[in-house]
């Protein structure tokens, strides 16, 4: 018996499904002709969640949100043009390396020569199995760590490799959402203490709310008591709240059920395009970053192994660790 909100694992696995919703099984049956005709509204729902081979810019998730647009649109490269004058790259990292002292006293390299750019206005996403190395770069970039060698330039100025005080006027024009938003906030604290405390008042913290799709009622509650998903909104909306021009996201969606998923992707989707930011979108799942990036870095042991614009990977990937993690990807059977 397997247990799961992944339809696409699910699919390669089972014989027979069972669809649950609200404590009770509202659909059952084989499970090839389940997934080729689905009857429940909750089944065609989670169907339609599942990101590998939905094109950049589709909406996955079925929650409209009647005063943003919720249509197909055009990747954020293509909407959002380049201001006169400044360089096409927000983020640029060269030669990153970064090793950390073991317990028997030798070294694990987690980082190894590393070098991209994150353009204005569009997505990177960056891809491994764990132990890739990926949190670590993360860290880099958000100069939580330094590097051993090479150096992180934001918005074309050193990011890495000179003082905090030369960052900090700066430390706005970046924010953070992490894989675990429930260890990234203060279990003491409401959401309206965390985003006072990050926004600076009452009105913007209700602002930051409706950004993100939540409602003030919210406000009184503390992390334990808000869904996965509603916490993972509260995270971005923390993370919103000094306008920052670039979002670094570790695995924002990888401990969220299928159709949360999708209305986190959908969310991060509609606030680049309003908001004109720039991601840098850091997952193990391919299926994810081919849904959500224009460009994608693939990291094995540490290393870039192949980098390029997400279509043309996904098409014709010349590296074999490339190849193994698109072959690993689970994609529901064609109808």
């Amino acid at each position: 018996m397997l247990i799961s909100h992944d339809l696409a694992v699910v699919s390669r696995i089972a014989d027979r499904v069972a669809v649950m919703s609200g404590g009770r099984i509202v659909e059952t049956g084989a499970t090839r002709a389940l997934l080729a005709d689905p009857q429940h509204p909750e089944t065609r729902k989670m169907i339609a969640a599942v990101p590998a081979g939905r094109p950049r810019g589709t909406r996955l998730s079925a929650q409209d949100r009647p005063h943003r647009p919720a249509a197909v649109v055009a990747p954020a490269a293509v909407s959002t043009p380049v201001p006169a004058g400044l360089s096409p790259f927000v983020l640029e990292a060269s030669g990153l390396v970064k090793s950390f002292r073991m317990p028997d006293r030798s070294r694990l390299l987690a980082v190894n020569d590393v070098s991209f750019t994150l353009d204005r206005g569009t997505t990177l996403g960056i891809v491994g199995e764990s132990g890739s190395g990926k949190t670590t770069l993360a860290r880099l970039l958000l100069a939580l760590e330094s590097p051993d060698a090479g150096d992180v330039r934001m918005l074309g100025e050193p990011w890495s490799g000179v003082p905090e005080r030369a960052r900090r006027p700066r430390r706005a024009a970046v924010g953070a959402v992490y894989q675990d938003a429930l260890a990234s906030f203060d279990p003491r604290l409401t959401v309206g203490a965390v985003l006072r405390d990050a926004a600076g008042s009452a009105d913007q913290s209700l602002e930051l709310l409706d950004r993100v799709g939540l409602s003030a009622a919210v406000l009184g509650r503390r992390p334990l008591e808000l869904s996965g998903g509603q916490r993972q909104r509260v995270g971005i909306a923390r993370a919103l709240a000094n306008r920052p021009q670039i979002l670094i996201c570790d695995e924002p969606v990888s401990a969220l059920d299928m159709t949360v998923q999708a209305q986190v992707l959908d969310l991060l989707d509609e606030l680049q395009r309003d908001l004109g930011l720039s991601l840098v979108f850091i997952s193990h799942d391919l299926g994810v970053v081919q849904h959500v990036s224009d460009r994608i870095v693939v990291i094995e042991n540490g290393a870039v192994v192949e980098s390029g614009p997400t279509e043309q990977v996904f098409a014709a990937p010349a590296h074999p660790y490339t190849r193994r993690l698109l072959d690993a990807v689970p994609r529901l059977p064609a109808p």
